[in-house]
C-alpha cells in the first residue's frame, strides 16, 4: 500500500527469477546492504524506471526499499534492507525512498552479509559479494 508501482515491479522480478544469483553489492555495517543490480556494480537496472512515489512510512530495521539515484523517476531492480533503526533519519532526510515492504525472517543473515569485508567509503563495494539463491515474496 505504501508503494505500490515499486512493491509491483519488485513483485515481479522475484516471480520471474531477476533476482536468482544476483549479488549484494553494498555492505554499509549498521545502515543498509543494496543488492538488485544485475552487473554486480551498482550501476546497472532493467530497461526501465518507475516513477517517483512519496515515502509515506518510517525507514526501521529489516525494511525493504527500492533505491535509486539522485534523478527523479530513477527507480529500477536495485533495493535495500535497512540494519538499524538509526538509519532512519539519513534516508528520512532525502524522503524518496519507496518503501515496499520489510523482511520477515533472516535479519541476522542480513547482519552477516554486512560484516564482511568492502572497501569503505564512498561505494562500500562488497569484496566478496555474497549472491541471492532465490528471492520470494509472500504478503502478511
Amino acid at each position: 500500500d505504501l508503494s505500490p508501482i515499486a512493491a509491483g515491479t519488485f513483485v515481479a522480478l522475484a516471480e520471474c527469477g531477476y533476482y536468482d544469483g544476483v549479488v549484494f553489492h553494498r555492505l554499509v555495517p549498521g545502515f543498509v546492504i543494496q543488492g538488485g543490480d544485475p552487473t554486480g556494480t551498482g550501476t546497472g537496472a532493467p530497461a526501465y524506471t518507475n516513477e517517483d512515489e512519496p515515502a509515506t512510512a518510517t525507514y526501521t530495521r529489516g525494511t525493504l526499499a527500492m533505491a535509486r539515484t539522485s534523478a527523479p523517476d530513477s527507480v529500477g531492480s536495485q533495493f535495500f534492507i535497512v540494519l538499524d533503526d538509526v538509519a532512519a533519519e539519513a534516508l528520512a532526510f532525502y524522503n524518496t525512498y519507496q518503501i515496499i515492504g520489510s523482511v520477515a525472517s533472516g535479519m541476522e543473515t542480513a547482519d552477516k552479509i554486512a560484516a564482511m569485508p568492502n572497501t569503505g567509503e564512498p561505494n562500500n563495494a562488497a569484496i566478496n559479494p555474497v549472491a541471492m539463491d532465490s528471492v520470494t515474496v509472500t504478503n502478511p
